[in-house]
């Protein structure tokens, strides 16, 4: 690592209540550094991180910098008029991207990158599950809170390996320098950053074309945006799905309790992966996940038994609360992701009546989406609508809720439209949701929302 960041100041962080940034700040105390950050809101993530040592500001602030401050890492949401950007321009101080800063802490050593617009969380945890449970002993860095890592999204390994979850927001995974990389599909997405969907496909290509020479691609072979470019791509190249052109098939998914599948190759079948977690894209998630084991020659066996003992990461369809009614908090922000998540919650719980509490994130996501996000809110028997959450946007004349609202409306959907966060728990509490399954959709606060109602019925419960 070549960032030449002086322990005796301090580092500190803009934005560092995201979850990529809260990552990179606890490897960086972790390893011994002075940290402060600073963030427009207090969190769970802020709270954890003050508990290791790190001295975070809330609201941004040319106060939050002084002569002791070193280095400054930003994220990508944050613009150069920031006051604290600015204050360090003044004093000479030294500022990257995150991105720029993890590229560094990662590069040199040999790194799986796993991206794609859905699934690179939760394959980047399984991932670096197994190899640790294999004993490869990785640096790992996620974008979201893994169990695993003891609510973490990074851990520090003692050995060359290193897994890292490859954003493509703001093109943020262009500073990455694989030697395997995984991508479990393209969409559109990020259109704020993006002119279009070749964009982005020539923005993956260019991810692709500059990993280390020798690379191996590990691919979601059904996705025709990936295999538009794919073959092109001078590097090895292992495919994975359910078409049996693929190199790894995915085949005899069925129910035993669990979700079971079997993949195979041309030369073996493997039989009976079971999984402790819900849903068709994680069958996906975990093929990927396989391939990784091949390539590091993991034993099936010992593949099996890490995937098989794999809990969700925080915020991917995680299971809350079940009991009189059954309650997921899900990190979904893109129709695609609603539509894995709420076939997922129809497999498996057949019959039941499944309620979407959903909040469209960034004004400009629901105006290019609004109409896809109604088609797929459809697959629940009853929608909730809540505000945009705006995160790092200004309002977008004309662009609210009331744009899927109105969709859902015109097919005849069963949809409620509330401002106010309590009205939604009321709508949601009492003997009408009893014996449903319930699940909070969204990457802006409505997890808090998710906990308040789960909070609640535990009191009536009681």
């Amino acid at each position: 690592m070549s960032l030449n960041i002086d322990k005796n100041k301090k580092l500190h962080f803009i934005g560092i209540g995201g979850i990529g940034m809260c990552g990179l700040a606890e490897y960086f105390l972790l390893k011994g550094y002075k940290v402060s950050g600073s963030d427009i809101s207090d969190s769970y993530i802020i709270n954890r991180l003050r508990e290791l040592g790190a001295d975070i500001h809330i609201g941004h602030s040319s106060d939050n910098i002084d002569n002791e401050t070193g280095f400054i890492v930003y994220t990508a949401a944050v613009k150069k008029d920031n006051p604290e950007i600015k204050k360090a321009e003044e004093l000479g101080i030294k500022f990257l991207k995150r991105a720029e800063v993890l590229g560094e802490v990662v590069n040199d050593k040999f790194l799986i990158a796993v991206a794609g617009t859905h699934g690179k969380t939760t394959t980047t945890a399984m991932i670096g599950k197994m190899l640790m449970d294999s004993g490869f002993d990785p640096t790992i860095f996620v974008g979201g809170n893994v169990s695993v890592l003891n609510g973490a999204a990074s851990r520090i390994g003692a050995s060359d390996f290193a897994v890292v979850e490859a954003d493509e927001y703001d093109r943020s995974f262009l500073t990455l320098k694989a030697d395997i990389i995984v991508i479990t599909n393209i969409d559109e997405d990020h259109l704020d950053i993006y002119k279009d969907l070749d964009d982005i496909k020539n923005t993956f290509r260019k991810f692709c074309e500059q990993s280390k020479e020798n690379s191996n691609i590990i691919y979601y072979g059904d996705d025709k945006n990936i295999s538009s470019f794919i073959h092109g791509v001078n590097r090895n190249k292992l495919s994975y799905g359910f078409n049996p052109d693929n190199s790894l098939n995915v085949e005899n998914i069925h129910r035993n309790g669990k979700l079971m599948f079997d993949i195979s190759n041309s030369q073996n079948n493997y039989e009976d992966i079971s999984l402790n977690v819900i849903g068709t894209h994680n069958i996906l998630n975990s093929t990927a996940c396989f391939a990784v084991a091949k390539l590091f020659k993991i034993d099936f066996s010992n593949y099996k038994k890490s995937i098989e003992s794999f809990n969700t990461v925080d915020r991917r369809l995680q299971l809350k609360y079940k009991n009189s009614v059954i309650v997921y908090d899900d990190y979904a922000h893109h129709p695609v992701e609603i539509e894995f998540s709420l076939n997922a919650l129809k497999d498996t719980y057949t019959g039941k009546k499944i309620t979407a509490v959903f909040q469209p994130h960034l004004y400009s996501r629901t105006r290019d989406f609004y109409k896809d996000f109604a088609e797929k809110l459809k697959i629940a028997d009853e929608i909730v609508l809540l505000d945009i959450y705006p995160a790092r946007e200004k309002p977008i004349e004309n662009i609210t809720s009331g744009l899927i609202y109105d969709e859902l409306v015109k097919n005849n959907s069963a949809v409620k439209y509330f401002h106010d966060k309590k009205d939604v728990i009321n709508h949601l509490s009492g003997s009408k949701s009893k014996g449903s399954v319930i699940v909070f959709i969204g990457a802006g606060d409505i997890t808090l929302i998710c906990d308040e109602f789960v909070k609640q019925t535990e009191v009536k419960k009681n």
